[in-house]
């Protein structure tokens, strides 16, 4: 039996960069937070909070298991979690906007 041994850090690849942040953040509102629970404009701000922080963390995990290269300086760490959260954020509107608006 072959194992695929690349498949963690496929998965942490795509929820960093991939859209799966956005994917599994947009599925995880729709699926587990009731509607009256917030209002949608309290949805859609913590929908992007927990996109850019599973994208980070997932970003964190692929350092630490030497998927990625170390950034090396503070500033370095800094930029690279804000570049993840960035396009994460980015991400899941689109998908939100994909997913929701052609409703």
């Amino acid at each position: 039996m072959d194992i695929d041994t690349t498949l963690l850090q496929q998965v942490l690849s795509w929820v960093v960069a991939g859209g799966g942040a956005g994917i599994v953040t947009y599925f995880a509102m729709e699926n587990w937070v009731p509607d009256d629970l917030l209002s949608h404009e309290g949805k859609r701000y913590l929908s992007l909070a927990l996109a850019a922080v599973l994208a980070m963390a997932a970003f964190s995990l692929s350092v630490l298991l030497g998927y990625q290269p170390d950034p090396t300086t503070v500033q370095g760490w800094a930029e690279s979690l804000f570049a993840v959260a960035f396009v994460a954020t980015g991400l899941s509107q689109v998908i939100h906007g994909r997913m929701k608006l052609r409703e």
